[in-house]
C-alpha cells in the first residue's frame, strides 16, 4: 500500500499559497482549521475559538497579527457593509448591539464555524437560523484593511496563546 508523502504535499501547498490573493489565503487558512477542536481563548492550527479562527486566518492572509473579540472585529475591523466577493469577509451574529460570535465567510453560502464541537464548514443560512431563533441577527461585513493595520500597530489586545509561537516566526 502506498502512503502519502506529506512533505511533498506541503511543499506543493506552500507554492500554491504563495500565489494566492489575500482573500484566497484567508479562505485557505479558514479551511485549514477544519476539524480543529474548539478551544476558548486560543488561536492556532490545533484549536481556536470563533474570533481566534478569524484572527489566525487574517494573520496568514495579510501578515497583520491581531487578537481580539468578535465584537471588536465587528466594530473596528470588518466595517465594510455589503462587501463584494473579492474582499475578505466575515459573518457576525449580533444580539443587543453586541457581536457575540463570528465566522469566516468561505463563499456566499458557506462559513468556517468554530464553536463547541469543533471547527466545521457550515451552511450560512442554517447557522443564521439557529442564531435567529435565539434572538440574534446576522451581518456580513468586509475587511477594512487600513483598520486592520491600525489595530495591529496598537498591539495584540487579548494576548496570544503560547501554542501559536510554534507556528509563526
Amino acid at each position: 500500500m502506498m502512503g502519502i508523502k506529506w512533505d511533498a504535499v506541503f511543499q506543493n501547498e506552500k507554492k500554491q499559497f504563495e500565489n494566492m490573493t489575500e482573500t484566497e489565503k484567508f479562505i485557505y487558512f479558514l479551511l485549514l482549521q477544519f476539524g480543529s477542536p474548539y478551544k476558548w481563548g486560543e488561536e492556532n492550527p490545533e484549536g481556536s475559538d470563533c474570533s481566534g479562527a478569524v484572527c489566525l486566518a487574517l494573520y496568514a492572509a495579510t501578515g497583520q497579527l491581531i487578537r481580539t473579540t468578535a465584537d471588536d472585529l465587528y466594530k473596528r475591523v470588518f466595517t465594510v457593509q455589503k462587501p463584494g466577493a473579492g474582499i475578505i469577509r466575515a459573518v457576525f451574529f449580533i444580539k443587543n448591539g453586541v457581536a457575540s460570535h463570528v465566522a469566516g465567510l468561505v463563499d456566499d453560502e458557506c462559513i468556517l464555524n468554530s464553536q463547541e464541537g469543533g471547527a466545521k464548514v457550515r451552511n450560512l443560512e442554517r447557522i443564521s437560523g439557529w442564531f435567529w431563533n435565539r434572538g440574534a441577527s446576522t451581518a456580513i461585513r468586509g475587511l477594512d484593511k487600513a483598520a486592520l493595520v491600525k489595530l495591529a500597530k496598537e498591539g495584540v489586545r487579548s494576548g496570544l496563546d503560547s501554542v501559536l509561537n510554534r507556528y509563526i516566526d
